[in-house]
């Protein structure tokens, strides 16, 4: 049996005695101070990423009504895309949110849900 030389370990800390060397002084023994928090990060790109996503959220809230309505009129996908004029895998990116729709497919969806609300004898107020 090979025996292990054992070095002695010094304190860096006087917790480091019982805790090991690496430990960190209990929360309550930390100085107080009177000074504010550091402010978080400045992140330049996830600012930019939430002015998009809060861009987009009308388009996404448009979506959200629309796939209501075709749950309530009990549509399937490929119904509601053939009432819109699009093609069922483009209505499926839309609802499944992998894309959103902008320009003439989002005046398809406004008009679309327009016209439902006229349907049922909602005047939408």
């Amino acid at each position: 049996m090979m025996h292990r030389p054992t070095f002695p370990t010094v304190p860096t800390s006087p917790w480091a005695t019982s805790l090991g060397a690496h430990a960190h002084p209990p929360p309550h023994t930390m100085p107080y101070t009177s000074q504010p928090a550091e402010p978080p990060f400045h992140d330049p790109l996830s600012e930019h990423r939430l002015a998009m996503l809060e861009r987009k959220e009308p388009t996404r809230r448009l979506v959200r009504d629309v796939i209501a309505i075709r749950r309530l009129r009990k549509l399937s996908q490929a119904d509601l895309a053939d009432e819109l004029g699009v093609s069922k895998r483009t209505w499926q990116e839309w609802e499944q949110g992998r894309r959103l729709p902008s320009g003439v497919g989002r005046a398809l969806l406004e008009r679309w849900a327009s016209e439902q609300a006229e349907w049922s004898g909602d005047s939408g107020d």
